[in-house]
């Protein structure tokens, strides 16, 4: 009864390892929920939760690619402002007594970019208009964006004016003056004769506006 009992059980014995065995496919490849890998966080993509957000604040030094100045304003969001040039200028706003008609509104009193852009658009800008010139003149190499302030830009620097120094003189350039007799051209006219300027130690800028054809300092401002 053993002998006939033995081969039956070596029967079930090796049709149940034949089932067990893995198939030749390889198993499946389940979801890792441990995979970390991310992707091009300059492409918008990736884990959100992992990206890092710059804030920045008045007074940062500010490099990207070739725009370089030191960050005279930050808006709400704390990642987007003003920059303002390293170097300075001085020359005249103006070698003529010329009134400009703005198309389609005024000048601006807080967009040096919109009224830079219309002063470039006139005939000859390049010989009239000293101080949009010499900003004009840092687009070069592709970059396309600096301008001659708006008053109420140039108001914002000289709000942050401590901050802003102490990063011009650490990085070997020469601070903003804030001398009496001292001012900074804006990008806004102010009748045939004359534009605003504006005095840094007081961050005000005279009513009647100076003489176009005086020569006064030039930054240069970039928004980023």
């Amino acid at each position: 009864m053993k002998r006939e009992f033995l081969p039956i059980l070596l029967s079930m014995v090796m049709f149940v390892c034949a089932c067990s065995e893995p198939s030749v496919e390889g198993p499946e490849q389940p979801n890792d929920p441990n995979n970390t890998e991310q992707k091009d966080p300059e492409n918008g993509e990736g884990n959100e939760d992992n990206e890092e957000e710059t804030e920045y604040k008045a007074g940062d030094y500010y490099k990207s690619g070739l725009a370089e100045g030191v960050i005279a304003y930050v808006d709400e969001t704390g990642e987007h402002g003003l920059l303002i040039s390293l170097d300075e200028g001085y020359t005249q706003w103006s070698t003529d007594y010329i009134m400009l008609v703005v198309q389609g509104g005024e000048f601006s009193r807080e967009d040096g970019a919109r009224n830079t852009a219309y002063i470039k658009s006139q005939e000859n800008w390049e010989d009239l208009y000293p101080a949009v010139v010499w900003c004009n003149s840092k687009n070069a190499l592709g970059l396309s964006s600096w301008y001659l302030p708006a008053p109420g830009e140039l108001a914002k620097v000289a709000q942050h004016l401590e901050a802003i120094n102490a990063t011009l003189v650490e990085k070997g350039c020469d601070p903003i003056i804030t001398g009496v007799n001292e001012s900074y051209w804006s990008s806004e006219e102010f009748g045939v004769q004359g534009a605003y300027a504006i005095n840094m130690a007081s961050g005000d800028f005279a009513d009647y506006g100076h003489d176009k054809k005086a020569y006064n300092r030039v930054r240069a401002m970039r928004k980023f």
